[in-house]
């Protein structure tokens, strides 16, 4: 779509956007005479979310915080909240002066005449106390809403009253209220915030109530888990486990030098039996030279000796009393056994005496290498002993450090459960006291600015824009051909004149060519002026083309034709041109009615004669120098109803006697008749209506004048508005 054209457009409907948009601003103006004046209090309340939790606006904490802000605001407006203010708004209309003025057809409402107000206050008040709700399904309490909403305290006018918002920035939440009353306004919003801390505390009292008896209970749980396994790591570990085997490893190590030093002397005692045998063997006789009666006292002697040495290691095992008595007696017979075997040797042989000492000094040897023999056994069996005490005191040593480790766990568990309860606790105890209304509202002094000349602005801009829109909308759907520059785009024909439209009504159009008419108004004055030289234009135009015999027509009926042939007849009459015009339109013969012509074209066809005299002789004569032959009309063609030899094949010799002759022909959507004319002319001539729009019917006649070639003189877009004349 052109942009100037568009322009025109809006210039040209400029008056009626006008008229529209004050219209709009004044019926605005209008409804808004009387507007209500509106008075508006604000409270403001810190929430003590950024002092007491702490909530510091990072990445992590924005969402947090969000929702936080936007619970408490969701509480400030939800249902049980805003119910409780009902109750007090209405409990305060209902004792003293109430904010609600009833008017004449309010007051007379069935449900104030149906409500006990003593009663009404009475359960309204038991609601407020309680925190409970009225519901719709009980027959009285529908009545005390059905009050509440007579009242206009219900949910959605309270609300709509409200506006409840986080300050931006700041952990303050503001509380604005908007009524027809200041006092009323500054009541609803002071009692909004008393009524939410009620039913915030009482809800999040219950709430952590649930939360505190679940954590004592796991923290009871948990103290009893504690209790049990400090008892058994008490049963475990009734001796400590590291005295107990650092003193057995003590006792293994005096053992293990008791055990080193009896092994030294058992050595000893080993090198001593040597040296002792040595010295016997080294006597005459030899080590086993004795007396007969030396041999029976020797026998006894050992006798006696073994007999002491099984006492002494049976006191080494048992550790019996009564066997280290027996080991004494025995050492005490065996000394006396000796003691006599000596006495009785030494007076038979004097060398004997040796001998016989080194016999005992070799027996007490024996004998200590035997004891001390035992003595290490039991040594070694003692400290294996102990040894397998020590691994056993280990492994359970082991089992008291699991056990130890499970105590501190259950410790643990036990103190962080007991730390949730005692935060919890302190949490129950400050759980609304964070809430504090810092700002407290006040009866506005003067009311809200009035909206009312906004209202009035907006009214008439969005009349002015909506106006334009619908123009442009509908100029855009408009596919008319409504300027030469659109006609050009949608037909592409050579455009040869351009005649706006002008009313024939009660005019004559030979006069309105000529210029005889004269206009009493400023704007018809114009369009004949505008009609009558573009009829020069198109005057101009067929005497430039050179051809003598034209044919006008058109792709659908209603384009133009007939008026514009009768105002170029007229036009060249005017510049001394001999114009003869024949309606060749049979099946619309509008030509011969309007210019009162003679219905001779088929009779002429009928005699054969096309002499000059003969055309001139049944042709109607307007003026001068226009001359008409009309057809009587009716369904057939030209080659149907004409004669082989009939007045068109001899147009040619016409030409001699008429400057100009002009065809009609029927619309090329609809006959055929136009293609049969074809022949007998110079050039065609296509009107086109500027109301019309370019279908695809058109197009194939379009192409059809395309197909001419030279015999296509050039096109003429008809019934232009006068504004579109000079338009692009």
């Amino acid at each position: 779509m052109d942009l100037l054209y568009l322009i025109k457009v809006l210039l040209k409907r400029k008056w009626i956007i006008i008229a529209a948009s004050v219209l709009a601003a004044f019926v605005a103006w209008f409804f808004t005479r009387n507007e209500v004046k509106y008075y508006k209090s604000t409270a403001r309340i810190s929430t003590g979310y950024s002092i007491t939790e702490e909530i510091n606006l990072t990445e992590t904490k924005i969402f947090e915080a969000d929702v936080r802000f936007n619970n408490a605001i969701n509480t400030f407006t939800s249902p049980g909240v805003v119910s409780l203010l009902s109750y007090k708004m209405m409990l305060h209309d209902l004792d003293s002066v109430p904010f609600k003025t009833f008017t004449k057809e309010e007051a007379a409402a069935p449900i104030l005449k149906q409500v006990n107000k003593e009663e009404a206050k009475r359960v309204y008040a038991n609601k407020l106390e309680t925190m409970s709700m009225l519901t719709s399904y009980k027959p009285e309490d529908k009545k005390l809403l059905d009050l509440i909403k007579t009242y206009g305290y219900s949910h959605n006018d309270l609300t709509s009253m409200l506006n409840i918002y986080r300050v931006p920035g700041t952990d303050y939440i503001e509380i604005n209220g908007v009524t027809e009353n200041p006092e009323l306004s500054a009541f609803v919003v002071n009692n909004m915030y008393q009524q939410f801390i009620r039913y915030y505390a009482n809800m999040r009292n219950s709430r952590t109530q649930q939360s505190i008896d679940t954590l004592l209970s796991l923290m009871e749980k948990k103290k009893v888990e504690l209790d049990e396994k400090n008892k058994m790591l008490r049963g475990e570990s009734s001796v400590d486990v590291m005295s107990e085997t650092s003193s057995k490893l003590d006792i293994i190590a005096s053992l293990e030098q008791s055990l080193t030093a009896e092994k030294n002397k058992q050595t000893e005692s080993y090198y001593a039996l040597r040296k002792v045998n040595q010295k016997l063997s080294n006597l005459p006789g030899g080590a086993g030279t004795t007396t007969p009666s030396g041999t029976g006292s020797n026998e006894e002697i050992v006798a006696a000796r073994k007999a002491m040495n099984e006492a002494y290691k049976e006191y080494l095992q048992t550790g019996d009393n009564a066997a280290l008595a027996r080991h004494t007696r025995l050492k005490e017979e065996y000394q006396k056994k000796l003691n006599n075997s000596s006495s009785v040797t030494a007076p038979e042989t004097g060398g004997t005496a040796s001998r016989s000492q080194l016999l005992e000094e070799k027996m007490d040897l024996e004998t200590d290498i035997q004891a001390s023999t035992d003595k290490i056994r039991g040594i070694e069996s003692r400290i294996g002993g102990l040894k397998g005490n020590i691994a056993s005191t280990s492994t359970r040593g082991a089992a008291v450090e699991t056990m130890l480790e499970e105590v501190k766990l259950a410790e643990r568990e036990y103190l962080e459960a007991k730390q949730k309860y005692s935060n919890a606790v302190d949490v129950s105890t400050s759980l609304a006291n964070n809430f504090r209304q810092i700002q407290i509202a006040q009866p506005a002094v003067d009311p809200e600015p009035s909206k009312r000349k906004m209202i009035v602005g907006m009214a008439g801009v969005v009349t002015f824009l909506s106006c334009i829109l619908v123009i442009v909308f509908l100029t855009y759907l408009d596919s008319s051909i409504k300027t030469p520059g659109i006609f050009s785009k949608a037909v592409n024909l050579k455009m040869i004149s351009m005649v706006n439209f002008k009313s024939l009504k009660n005019r004559n159009l030979k006069d309105l060519v000529s210029g005889n008419i004269i206009e009493r108004d400023n704007a018809e004055k114009k369009r004949s002026n505008v009609f009558r030289e573009s009829i020069r234009k198109l005057r101009y135009e067929v005497e430039r083309d050179g051809k003598k015999v034209f044919l006008f027509t058109s792709t659908r009926k209603g384009e133009g034709k007939t008026t514009l042939i009768q105002a170029l007849s007229y036009s060249l009459s005017l510049s001394r041109k001999k114009v003869l015009v024949i309606d060749t339109n049979f099946c619309n013969n509008d030509l011969t009615v309007q210019m009162g012509a003679d219905p001779v074209l088929e009779k002429l066809s009928d005699k054969g004669d096309y002499s000059v005299s003969a055309i001139l002789n049944n042709a109607t004569k307007l003026s001068e120098n226009v001359f008409v032959i009309g057809s009587e009309g009716g369904d057939y063609t030209p080659s149907e109803i004409l004669p082989i030899n009939n007045i068109l094949v001899h147009l040619k010799e016409l030409t001699t006697e008429f400057d100009y002759i002009f065809l009609e022909g029927p619309p090329l959507n609809d006959f055929s008749d136009s293609r049969e004319l074809v022949k007998y002319v110079d050039g065609v001539i296509a009107i086109f209506s500027a109301t019309k729009i370019i279908k695809q019917i058109d197009k194939s006649s379009i192409e059809f004048f395309k197909d001419l070639n030279g015999k296509f003189s050039g096109s003429v877009l008809n019934k232009v508005d006068l504004e579109n004349v000079n338009a692009i």
